[in-house]
């Protein structure tokens, strides 16, 4: 039978990027001796960041779920990356969880990737604890890290349990909620009446019985907690296993349970985390093994699903055989016979379901809410090494597809070059090791070429007679043409004004043909030409020798000729910037931006951050992952999307003619 919905425990292991998550994660697994020894990432030997990416590099860049059981509970952590470029499964991994608990590294404090965390578990109303790591290093201060937090995340936030001494005397954590008043250190005289008043803060009734001098009760105070009322604040040092048992208790004893969460509502249909429901899970992870084949990681979020049960996939509307039920753990698999409300497992060998997709009971369908991920901001141009390459990179692209939400590719048809997008240059950096490694496909990256675009600024005419002659029937076509420039964005519109049959109404298409062919290359460097109203006025005609591909030629060198008497000008696109910093970085970010040409749109305070809004050419943005990181120390994060296309300043339009002119004499001479 499943275990006892009560019994479950879900939690995100979150946090900011080299702030302990990890190392926590395996102190945690082998404290509840889910594990029979301690990993390390730094040696390579970690029960979660087991991958042979994550072990070269020394991060985690999946999350995953590991699994063990305390006081007689099923938990299972969901280590997460905290390197912005792999937000996307940190982002995937909080749905797929009841709780969370934020590691932050008491040097550095709160950090970018700290807030941004938190602002999703605030929005998804997610319970959590925080654990203080790193105490035993030069420049540790839990009580500056305990005032930060506070400041940043509210009083909500409160110590449950304290170092026994200061900075790099580190030796033992004293737990608030068991110890005896006179063994709380000095620093922290009042610490236990904080917590009190903290845990009662948002209940009338435990306010009324803190003020009237009682003691709140553990299970009151667990209450808080599990309801996101209270945050407590515990440390740790995961290589000592001080703090271990007190956040693995805390995690049992305080985190709230699926049945604790309660249902939730989706399109009228209530989603009950009962083991008896109707079933309904997430499919929350995919990876793709090029031997096992998919495998989906699904959180079960009402009923019990087991093997060989027929199920329907909500999202696309297929029906589903659920295969055998594996708990993943490292490299191990286990099979298990079925999973509650609460629990993660992993299905292999799916028909047509994908991340994001539902699978749920056929009599009472449900969709549950997509995830929500990241844009991506950095852009890469792809170059395979060999025709054999270039065959193999589509099953190659379609397999990140399938595991990354953050990825994205596309060939763009204008420049002729396969780009990709993902979150940051490791990010893109460890997708091409990954298919140099699983598919055999090797590529260099490069910086895209812009896609730049041309368009006219003011009206005017042009003509063309095509007359071609040569013994037999000849060619004959004349058209007359008017340009003007419409709004950006318009696109190109062909209007037919002859009259009198100067042009005879079936060889105007003809004509209209030609321009389009004329957009595809414009008169100052080649490129696509937009926001252009062409229109037809005049023209003439041979009995015989006209036909349709004479109006063709005579519409398109027509469009040529008005075009270069039109002012025409260079487009580039513009894209949407929000860099989100601390407030020291402002003036270098700000700075930076008007030097990258773009324009400041303005500044507003975003959870205790910064953000500067500024429009900037693609041109300048194509480094700015790496570049940003450089100048802020890793603190700094941006979101990016396309915004419009705008005239480009005439310096660098005359180098980029003088390169698209080169480009096309290289090709020429090949």
């Amino acid at each position: 039978m499943p275990v006892d919905t009560t019994k479950v425990r879900t939690v995100a292991v979150v946090g900011h990027a080299g702030s302990g998550k990890t190392s926590l994660v395996d102190a945690l697994l082998f404290a509840a001796k889910a594990v029979p020894a301690r990993g390390s990432g730094l040696k390579g030997n970690s029960a979660s960041d087991n991958l042979p990416e994550e072990i070269e590099r020394k991060l985690t860049i999946n999350a995953k779920p590991l699994w063990l059981q305390a006081d007689g509970c099923a938990v299972t952590l969901l280590d997460t990356p905290g390197f912005t470029d792999f937000l996307g499964q940190t982002v995937a991994a909080l749905r797929a969880a009841d709780s969370a608990v934020v590691v932050v590294d008491a040097v550095h404090g709160i950090e970018v990737g700290t807030r941004r965390i938190w602002k999703w578990l605030d929005d998804q109303q997610k319970p959590r604890v925080i654990v203080v790591t790193k105490l035993d290093k030069e420049g540790s201060d839990f009580l500056k890290v305990v005032e930060q937090i506070q400041s940043a995340f509210g009083k909500k936030c409160a110590p449950f349990a304290v170092p026994n001494g200061k900075e790099m005397a580190f030796t033992k954590s004293v737990n608030l909620l068991t110890c005896a008043d006179g063994d709380v250190p000095e620093d922290f005289a009042g610490a236990k009446d904080t917590l009190q008043e903290a845990a009662a803060a948002d209940d009338e009734k435990l306010i009324e019985k803190y003020f009237g001098g009682e003691k709140l009760a553990a299970q009151e105070i667990a209450g808080s907690v599990a309801k996101g009322a209270m945050v407590p604040i515990l440390c740790a040092h995961a290589d000592k296993d001080i703090g271990v048992a007190d956040l693995l208790s805390t995690i049992t004893g305080m985190l709230p349970s699926p049945a604790e969460r309660g249902a939730i509502v989706v399109d009228d249909v209530k989603v009950e985390p009962k083991t008896t429901a109707p079933l309904s899970a997430l499919v929350f992870k995919v990876t793709v093994d090029p031997y096992a084949g998919a495998l989906a990681y699904v959180r079960v979020c009402s009923g019990t699903l087991k093997a060989d049960m027929d199920v329907v996939n909500g999202t696309r509307g297929g029906k589903e055989r659920i295969p055998q039920l594996l708990r993943i753990m490292g490299k191990t698999q286990t099979t298990v016979a079925d999973a509650g409300p609460g629990e993660i497992v992993a299905l292999a060998k799916l028909k047509d379901t994908h991340l994001g997709d539902t699978l749920c009971d056929a009599a009472k369908q449900v969709k549950l809410p997509a995830i929500v991920f990241p844009k991506p901001v950095a852009y890469a141009a792809v170059h395979p090494h060999t025709q054999k390459d270039e065959e193999k990179i589509s099953v190659a692209l379609h397999r990140t597809e399938a595991e990354d939400k953050t990825f994205h590719a596309e060939r763009n048809a204008n420049t002729h070059e396969l780009v990709i997008a993902g979150m940051g240059d490791t990010h893109l950096a460890v997708i091409v090791d990954g298919w140099k490694r699983k598919v055999g496909v090797n590529v260099d990256l490069s910086t895209p070429k812009v896609d730049y675009k041309e368009t006219i600024t003011a009206r005017a005419e042009g003509h063309y007679k095509h007359k071609k002659q040569s013994g037999g029937r000849g060619q004959y076509g004349e058209a007359y043409l008017k340009l003007a420039p419409m709004e950006r964005g318009a696109g190109f519109q062909f209007v037919d004004e002859v009259v009198g049959g100067s042009i005879p109404r079936n060889f105007i298409p003809a004509v209209e043909k030609g321009c389009v062919e004329a957009l595809l290359g414009g008169t100052v460097a080649g490129y696509p030409v937009v926001d252009v109203q062409a229109t037809v006025y005049d023209g003439s005609y041979h009995d015989v020798d006209s036909n349709e591909l004479s109006f063709k030629i005579s519409g398109l060198q027509a469009f040529k000729d008005a075009m270069q008497k039109a002012r025409p000008v260079l487009l580039e696109p513009v894209m949407n910037v929000a860099v989100i910093v601390p407030d020291q970085y402002m003036g270098d970010i700000t700075g930076d931006l008007n030097h990258r040409r773009g324009r400041i749109m303005g500044v507003e305070p975003a959870d205790g951050l910064q953000c500067i809004k500024a429009q900037v050419p693609q041109s300048e943005m194509f480094k700015y992952c790496s570049e940003l990181r450089s100048m802020t120390g890793g603190r700094g994060s941006f979101e990016m999307e396309f915004s419009h296309f705008e005239t480009v300043p005439s310096h660098i339009a005359q180098k980029v003619v003088a390169e698209a002119a080169a480009t096309k004499k290289a090709q020429q001479e090949a």
